[in-house]
């Protein structure tokens, strides 16, 4: 045997084995670091406590701040549905004002008649904006009062739902030859309550618009 073999082979043969070196340990270190001294030990099967350590700080962080950013999450988004909720109803009381305005012949006896038909068109428009409840038959059911002064006389009523009363000073007196139609639609017909699981129950609280116009006719 030549004197480099011999010397390979010693090299090899003087791997300083802490735990098992498999022949294919063996085999893959000789073809990637060719005679060079090999040092194995089973160093990296003992547990590292300060790893562990952090393992558990990183868990006990997820289960005390998981909550926390649920929350604040749920907020987010029950704000976000709130305010477009909340645009959609005025625009709806917009909406129901004009029609007020532009209704032939109102007078007090056919308030009610015009309250009436003021409150499908507002339904109508907040079901074509994607609003839906499940407690009428997937139907959303707004609110709406009517008050008008149209011939000098003060009218005041109310089509589905609870709408509060125009009562000064909340509300200003109505001009002559005015209308006004308000629109009231409880928070949970347009988000869906994240938050009452967290103790902040919208079920009784209502959106309420207003929107006054002069009468038209």
């Amino acid at each position: 045997m030549s004197i480099a073999k011999t010397k390979r082979i010693k090299l090899f043969c003087g791997i300083n084995v802490r735990g098992v070196l498999t022949n294919d340990h063996v085999s893959r270190k000789r073809k990637g670091l060719g005679t060079t001294v090999l040092t194995f030990n089973d160093a990296h099967k003992r547990p590292n406590p300060a790893h562990k350590q952090r393992t558990a700080i990183v868990t006990l962080e997820t289960i005390v701040w998981l909550p926390v950013l649920a929350i604040l999450l749920a907020a987010v988004i029950e704000m976000g549905l709130i305010m477009t909720g909340t645009m959609h109803v005025a625009a709806a009381s917009r909406l129901g004002a004009k029609l007020a305005a532009e209704t032939m012949g109102l007078s007090p006896a056919t308030t009610i008649g015009t309250a009436n038909d003021i409150k499908m068109s507002v339904d109508e428009y907040l079901q074509n904006a994607g609003y839906e409840t499940i407690s009428n038959g997937g139907v959303i059911s707004a609110g709406v009062r009517l008050q008008h002064s149209v011939l000098g006389v003060d009218s005041d009523v109310s089509a589905g739902g609870t709408c509060p009363e125009f009562v000064p000073p909340d509300f200003p007196a109505l001009p002559s030859g005015a209308v006004r139609v308000g629109v009231c639609v409880n928070v949970t017909e347009v988000s869906p309550n994240l938050l009452r699981t967290f103790g902040f129950d919208t079920t009784n609280v209502t959106i309420e618009m207003f929107t006054t116009y002069p009468y038209e006719l």
